[in-house]
């Protein structure tokens, strides 16, 4: 269909049009087309058809380049970038006195910014104005019209400061150019196009009323003749009725419609698909039209995207088709962007993506952001880190892990000084303590230097800056860590992403704080502090995207479907052709009138004349493609469009991975020879010497999943004996060992060796609360004070309860307040010590005394916090080193919470206070996974043998549950003869028990010995453990380096 303002009209006009590119006079003609990539294509087509090749000018715009030259022919233009108009819509709203969005006026997410930003976009490009949303609240109510009545005001100040600031956005262009005079834009348009006699646009779909007054104005220009070409079939409602609503405008606008049919392209589908597709009324029997149209289903979006990676470098091997006659295109590419790049890299695919790049996903733009942000916050441990993560700025004096171990042992939170304080505090005392990290002084000391060299490196920001200090000082710090060289140096594969992220992110914070200086009558007296301007700049970073610069004619060309619209291919490939991906879920406006809001039918009717738009792309052979899954569980549903489709072609499916003896790429290649042990197949591809190192690597890799656990050095057994192993081992068969490692070692000996022997640690953030450790630590401290001073001061509990509650509280508060605990969520901590809302009957420490006052037995508490091995007491008191009796020179270390003893009978108790309370089962006790009671009984013999010159016998093991819940607060014995417990035996079972227990020991001291020779002797594989996901697995730091996936996938 041609719309015109001229009452005749002639089917010659596509004739007229050629015959005038092909006399070489293109510069009679301006082409009007939606998308900037659709004008560089027609250019290209048309500079092809001109006689030599040679043209000087081809004028093709769309309706926006059109509005920005009319404009700018007499003053410049200054276009408002994303990252301003999102700053200065948080200015928008910081301007109002609001009350719905009174939280706007602080920090607006970054979702909802954006949603508002677009929707005040699409209101400016539709002539929509502050005025004429205030007229339109009448229809709403309640809390809904005062949300839509604060956007109106809103909306005016974002307005008002585009005027303020001679800032435009594409709505603000268009409205200026319909403001000219008749007369104005005809001599505007003649400067630009002097000899333009045709204005013809073509293969839009749909306009906005301000883009239909522009058009309207320019058929009204003296000496041209305005046509728009609208592709339309009157017969087809279910696909084209957004296009009638479009002609319906324009006849409303004078405008004349004639029937018209623009040829296919060479695409065989567009005629019956304008008849057929979403056509209710008229469908005719399926047609094949000779395999026009295939179907390539896929496990998952990456699987999608290899099988049609090998369809490609099918079509590309065999039928010699160039890369660029094949298109590869997705609703929403996002979702495939990042699949696509390391999938055709992989399968050696040239293609040109053109996807366009959030500047936040960029290593070196987050990196500037981050130092920023290590300043503005004061070196909040968070900020400290993610700075010496990046490969941006690599600590010199000292690793990373060690800055992110000291701060997580020291709790450094924030603050500068705090750092410098707590650094030296330890450096300059003479703390004793086990820890590795803490007593290691020079490792202190070089920690303490980075610190101190960032904080030198960022000083320029914190004072307050003006507008043009600001990015003054940001580009210099840019180039004092040498930016540009590094991008170059680290980038790898994504070197012209980085490149140009780098770029435009400089370009962006120069001109953004250049057009907020306009604000400022004196913008140098105005000085602001460093979180002023991150706040604009990481709302302007998050707003801003780019594109890499399309290699015309190169690779396979990736995009969207809006940016294929009008193209041609041989071969197009849709994928992503799931519901939700496409058509994507309709979801209404939730900051938008309902007077403009996109209605649901509105929504799919769009949706539908898109995918139309893309199946006439292709004009060879068209292949749909979708997802089963996302990722490997949730179930996805191919799209309704495609359903739709089927319904009038026969869509067969294409099973690519059925060609068995296709290879479509070295990594296949390699997996191919592996699992056929045939060297052969790499016979062309690699020297001699190439291959005999991968058929080395082939049969380690085999050994290792075909036997996991056999004695191999790449299963885990290290050989002590060997040249560069040799003495490593030695020093582990007499080293001091906590039960902690023991039990380590015991469920899993590949965890141990990355812990213990190569001592990597796990990424551990200090706490800003009161940490599990530290709350059993304090409860420790208190419980062992209190029972200590009853002892000293013989103080009867069931006489003097009033007395020892008293001590006990104000023993708790004491060493509370020592803590300093001051994060908010420790409150509730503090709470359930000395009592939920100042109740002393509801805590802890209340729970504890009923607890010792219900007690019967004749057992009295006699040690408490009890060292053995290298540890010691607080107060100083020494340790019993035990007797083990192994095969090794190995020691043990720990300390006993509590020793209680029936003098007599001479038997006692052990007691491991817990905050989970969580007891060892028998299961555990025999594979030695739990230790800790069988030593503790141990131990204390031992002790109690040194201390008091007397035999005592184990007469239990005591798990003391200081959860606070009155359920499972309070001691459980660990039974180890038929579930019985020594408190409710008879004599006979008691001396079953006490015999049990010591043959527990005597089991625990093999495993142990078993253990630390295992260790000694290099022994590190994987865990054996049955139940190894439910007892080690599960709450592993290490998954991403441990291969017992491999193992039970089998």
């Amino acid at each position: 269909m041609i719309l015109t303002k001229k009452r005749s009209f002639s089917d010659a006009l596509l004739k007229v049009i050629e015959d005038k590119i092909l006399n070489g006079k293109t510069n009679e003609v301006l082409h009007l087309v939606p998308t900037n990539r659709k004008a560089r294509a027609l250019k290209k087509e048309i500079i092809d058809k001109t006689p030599a090749r040679a043209v000087s000018i081809i004028p093709i715009e769309t309706i926006f380049t059109l509005a920005e030259k009319l404009f700018s022919v007499e003053v410049p233009l200054s276009l408002a970038s994303d990252a301003a108009s999102s700053v200065l819509l948080k200015k928008a709203f910081q301007k109002n006195q609001l009350e719905y969005f009174r939280s706007f006026s602080k920090t607006i997410p970054q979702g909802s910014l954006d949603r508002i930003k677009n929707l005040f976009s699409e209101y400016k490009r539709n002539g929509i104005t502050s005025e004429y949303l205030l007229r339109d609240l009448g229809k709403t109510g309640g809390t809904e019209k005062q949300k839509l009545s604060e956007l109106a005001k809103v909306y005016d100040s974002y307005c008002e400061l585009f005027r303020q600031l001679d800032l435009y956005e594409i709505g603000d262009v268009i409205r200026e150019v319909n403001e000219f005079s008749l007369k104005d834009t005809a001599e505007r348009f003649r400067i630009l196009f002097p000899s333009v006699k045709i204005i013809y646009a073509f293969g839009y779909s749909e306009f906005t009323n301000p883009e239909i007054s522009l058009l309207k104005k320019l058929s009204e220009l003296p000496g041209e003749d305005l046509y728009i070409h609208l592709d339309y079939q009157r017969n087809n409602r279910g696909l084209f009725s957004a296009v009638e609503e479009v002609k319906d405008k324009f006849e409303k606008e004078g405008f004349y419609s004639y029937p018209f049919t623009r040829k296919d392209n060479g695409n065989k589908l567009s005629g019956y698909l304008s008849r057929y597709l979403f056509n209710e009324k008229k469908i005719e029997k399926k047609n094949s039209y000779e395999d026009a149209v295939a179907l390539i289903v896929g496990k998952n979006r990456e699987d999608e995207i290899i099988q049609i990676a090998k369809k490609i470098k099918t079509l590309l091997a065999e039928k010699n088709v160039p890369p660029n006659a094949v298109c590869v295109a997705f609703h929403l590419i996002q979702n495939y962007s990042g699949i696509i790049r390391d999938v055709f890299l992989q399968y050696g695919i040239p293609f040109n993506l053109t996807d366009r790049f959030s500047l936040n996903t960029f290593n070196p733009v987050i990196s500037v952001i981050n130092l920023l942000e290590v300043m503005a916050t004061d070196f909040y441990h968070k900020a400290v880190f993610r700075v010496f993560s990046s490969e941006y700025y690599q600590p010199v004096n000292a690793q990373s892990s060690d800055i992110y171990q000291v701060a997580s042992k020291l709790r450094i939170i924030s603050g500068y000084q705090t750092w410098i304080t707590h650094i030296n505090h330890f450096i300059d005392e003479e703390n004793e303590t086990e820890d590795e990290i803490l007593s290691n002084k020079n490792l202190l000391s070089s920690v303490k230097k980075e610190i101190e060299s960032l904080y030198s490196l960022l000083k320029k920001f914190e004072e307050p800056m003006t507008l043009r200090q600001f990015p003054e000082r940001l580009l210099a710090l840019i180039h004092e860590l040498d930016f540009p060289v590094k991008v170059l140096k680290l980038s790898k594969e994504y070197e012209e992403e980085n490149i140009k992220s780098l770029t435009t992110f400089i370009e962006m914070f120069s001109n953004l704080f250049e057009q907020l200086q306009l604000e400022y009558e004196q913008p140098e007296s105005q000085k602001f502090p460093l979180k002023y301007f991150l706040n604009h700049l990481k709302t302007a970073v998050a707003s801003t995207r780019f594109n890499i610069k399309e290699r015309p004619g190169y690779g396979v060309l990736v995009s969207n479907f809006e940016e294929i619209r009008g193209l041609n291919f041989d071969y197009v490939f849709l994928g992503g052709l799931c519901d939700g991906d496409f058509p994507t879920r309709f979801s209404p406006e939730i900051f938008s009138y309902e007077s403009f809001s996109e209605s649901e039918k509105k929504h799919v009717t769009r949706e539908r004349f898109l995918f139309y738009q893309t199946l006439q792309t292709c004009s060879k052979r068209l292949y749909l493609s979708y997802p089963l899954y996302e990722g490997t569980k949730k179930e996805l549903s191919p799209s309704s469009f495609l359903v739709d489709l089927k319904k009038i072609f026969e869509v067969d499916e294409v099973l690519i991975n059925k060609n068995e003896g296709y290879i479509y790429a070295f990594s296949e290649l390699i997996q191919k020879a592996a699992a056929q042990n045939n060297m052969e197949l790499l016979l062309n591809i690699k020297s001699e010497n190439e291959k005999e190192i991968l058929h080395e690597k082939f049969l380690i890799d085999k050994t290792r999943r075909e036997h996991p656990f056999e004695a191999f050095a790449y299963n885990g057994f290290i050989d002590a004996a060997a040249e560069h192993t040799a003495g490593l081992l030695e020093k582990y068969s007499g080293s001091d060992y906590s039960i902690s490692q023991l039990e380590l070692y015991a469920k899993c000996p590949f965890q141990f060796f990355l812990k213990r022997i190569l001592k990597l640690t796990p990424f551990e953030e200090p706490s800003e609360e009161l940490e599990p450790m530290e709350m059993g630590l304090l409860l420790h401290a208190i419980l062992e004070q209190f029972m200590k001073t009853v002892k000293k001061e013989n103080l009867n509990l069931q006489f003097e309860k009033e007395k020892a509650s008293q001590l006990l509280f104000a023993i708790a508060k004491d060493k509370i307040d020592k803590l300093s605990v001051h994060s908010s969520l420790s409150f509730w901590e503090k709470e359930k010590i000395l009592g939920v809302n100042g109740s002393k009957n509801d805590s802890i420490l209340s729970l504890f005394l009923e607890k010792e006052l219900a007690r019967t037995d004749n057992f009295e508490a006699a040690f408490f916090e009890v060292p053995f091995g290298r540890l010691r007491n607080d107060d100083g008191q020494k340790s019993t080193i035990l007797s083990l009796n192994l095969t090794s020179n190995a020691k043990l270390r720990g300390k006993i919470d509590r020793i209680d003893i029936n003098f007599d009978e001479k038997y006692f108790k052990v007691y491991d206070y817990k905050l989970s309370g969580k007891k060892p089962n028998e299961e555990d006790l025999q594979l030695g996974i739990s230790l800790q009671i069988p030593l503790y009984l141990f131990a204390a013999q031992q002790i109690l043998q040194n201390e008091l010159n007397e035999t005592f016998l184990p007469a239990a093991g005591i798990i003391y549950s200081l959860k606070f819940s009155r359920e499972d607060f309070g001691p459980d014995e660990v039974k180890t003869v038929n579930r019985k417990s020594y408190g409710k035996a008879g004599a006979e079972t008691r001396d079953k028990i006490i015999q049990a227990n010591q043959d527990l020991i005597s089991h625990s001291l093999k495993k142990i010995d078993a253990l630390i020779t295992g260790i000694s002797a290099g022994v590190y594989h994987l865990s054996k453990l049955e139940k190894r996901e439910e007892k080690v697995c599960r709450l592993c730091s290490f998954k991403s380096v441990c291969r017992i996936q491999e193992i039970e996938d089998g």
